[in-house]
Order: structure tokens, then C-alpha cells, then sequence
């Protein structure tokens, strides 16, 4: 009889879990949509021709990617576990493409930047390097936990995603009259995505009566990264190294600064 009443309250507490994964993966969607309005669907629409290609590119794997990852966390609240399995090759496939466009849209940025004669071209990258690096690893730690460790899995998944949800919100700050206020203008979005792992610390702890290890771990690591990059982006060691390691662009000699 113990075991069955064991067995019946883990399958109550297994929807309790999976429901604020779902949620919070819709309040991430919403989030991600209300920061283009203004700066990506409003001159899309009005046919600016703003954008280069690779910026509908990286848009389209972009917005795809956080409405799939909407779309298997409600699967999974749902219990239809078979069908989120079936779209999880999907969802490996788009993460594996989005590092390279990732990278092209620095690089894309870059030359932008030296075309208008920036002093500091780099400066800005550091925050793109940070994102994608976060994401590429979370993701693949995510997929090899996938089988042996769903727990693990979901919450790297979850951290991935907030990799994304910061530099989508950061659009608030730059595309608004509000003035900028450096460095809190310019690690307050990535805090503010990281309260997502706050709030799945104080899920882990409601639920598990601990705080998982994948969730503290990306908050010990993530936060303090998320908080230190604004410092580091105009300092002489991130000018000095970031040609070297961007080397894929042809930087005319002196306008690295």
C-alpha cells in the first residue's frame, strides 16, 4: 500500500513539475516577440530593406527554435511524451544551425560596424561570443543527458533558452527613448532572463526540497559571466584578443583600435 500511495503522489507531482516548464517556456515566447515589434517586424513589413539576408536567416531558426522549445515543454505537461520525442530530432537540427548563423550575424555585424568607420568594432561581439558559447554548450550538454537523465535535460534546456530570451530583450533597452544607464542598461537583460533560473530555483526547491545541480550550476556560472561581460567589452585585453580569434573577417590594420 505504500508504494502505491508513493507511486500516486509522484504521478501527481510529475504534472506540477512539468507545468511550470511549460509556462515558463510561454512567458519566454511572449517575452522574445514583444522585444522585435519596433526593430525587426515594423521594418519588415514596411519593406525598409534594412536587413541583410542573414538577419531573416538567423530571425526565421530564431523565432522557430523558442516556439518549438514552447511547443515540446507543453507536450510534455500533456503527458504525450511519444510525440515531444518526435519532434526532439527537429529540435537538435535547428539547435546545430543556429550556432553558425549565431556566428554569421557577429561577423555580419562587425563589417557593419567597420563600414561605419567604428573606432571599437569588437566591442559589442564579446556579448554575442557570451550568448552563443552559453547556448552551444547547454545544448549539447542537454541532448547527452537527454536518455539517462531528463531531469538534466529539461533544465539545461530551459538554461538554453534563457541564453536566447537575454539578447532578445536587450531590444527593450537600445529600441526605447529611455537613457542608457551603462553597465545596468547593459547586463540588465541578461539578468533579467536570468530570473528564470531564480524562479526554477525556487521551483527545484518546492518540488524537490533542493536545488538541482544543473540549476545551480548555471546560476553559479551564468549570473556572475552575465554580470562581468559589460566590464570587459572596451577593456585592452578583449581589444587586443578579439581580431585574432574573429579572424574570418578582413580587418583593415588600425580600425580594430
Amino acid at each position: 500500500m505504500a508504494t502505491i500511495d508513493a507511486a500516486s503522489a509522484t504521478a501527481r507531482a510529475r504534472p506540477e513539475r512539468t507545468r511550470f516548464f511549460s509556462r515558463s517556456a510561454l512567458l519566454m515566447l511572449a517575452m522574445v516577440i514583444l522585444a522585435f515589434p519596433t526593430t525587426y517586424f515594423a521594418p519588415v513589413l514596411a519593406g525598409s530593406g534594412k536587413f541583410a539576408p542573414i538577419f531573416h536567416i538567423h530571425g526565421i531558426a530564431f523565432f522557430t527554435w523558442i516556439f518549438l522549445y514552447a511547443w515540446q515543454t507543453h507536450l510534455v505537461a500533456e503527458g504525450r511524451i511519444a510525440r515531444h520525442r518526435e519532434f526532439g530530432l527537429a529540435g537538435v537540427a535547428l539547435s546545430g544551425i543556429m550556432v553558425p548563423l549565431g556566428f554569421a550575424l557577429a561577423i555580419a555585424a562587425i563589417e557593419r560596424r567597420l563600414a561605419n568607420g567604428d573606432p571599437h568594432p569588437f566591442d559589442n561581439t564579446l556579448y554575442n561570443m557570451v550568448d552563443i558559447i552559453s547556448f552551444t554548450l547547454l545544448m549539447t550538454a542537454s541532448i547527452a543527458s537527454v536518455t539517462r537523465h531528463p531531469d538534466w535535460h529539461r533544465r539545461f534546456t530551459f538554461a538554453a533558452a534563457t541564453a536566447l530570451v537575454g539578447p532578445a530583450i536587450s531590444r527593450w533597452f537600445y529600441a526605447t527613448p529611455m537613457p542608457a544607464l551603462p553597465p545596468f542598461t547593459d547586463f540588465a537583460p541578461n539578468l533579467i532572463a536570468d530570473l528564470f533560473l531564480v524562479a526554477l530555483a525556487a521551483h527545484d526547491r518546492r518540488t524537490l526540497g533542493r536545488i538541482h545541480p544543473v540549476t545551480l550550476g548555471c546560476l553559479i556560472v551564468m549570473v556572475p559571466i552575465h554580470l562581468l561581460t559589460p566590464f570587459a567589452v572596451s577593456s585592452a585585453w578583449w581589444r587586443s584578443i578579439a581580431p585574432g580569434l574573429l579572424t574570418m573577417v578582413k580587418i583593415t590594420p588600425g580600425m580594430a583600435g
